[in-house]
């Protein structure tokens, strides 16, 4: 490994399709319907993704979902 850094996905999709993966995993049955996670982690990743810390972005999108996750609803502050 040449490099200290991880490597950023260059495209936001590749982003959302990881942080909704392992948000998937974690969502246990009844409380976010895929439909509201899956528009829950694209805000999550949307509002992150033009910001100077990229390298992070799957992480802190990640603990957003899984705050919505616990809340039942993706009107989450608390991240």
């Amino acid at each position: 490994m040449d490099r200290y850094f991880a490597q950023v996905p260059a495209d936001a999709e590749v982003v959302v399709g990881l942080v909704r993966r392992e948000a998937a995993e974690e969502c246990s049955a009844g409380h976010l319907p895929p439909p509201e996670l899956d528009r829950c982690v694209r805000e999550a990743v949307g509002e992150l993704w033009g910001s100077r810390i990229s390298t992070f972005v799957p992480l802190l999108a990640l603990r957003r979902v899984r705050c919505c996750i616990r809340a039942g609803t993706c009107e989450c502050d608390d991240w």
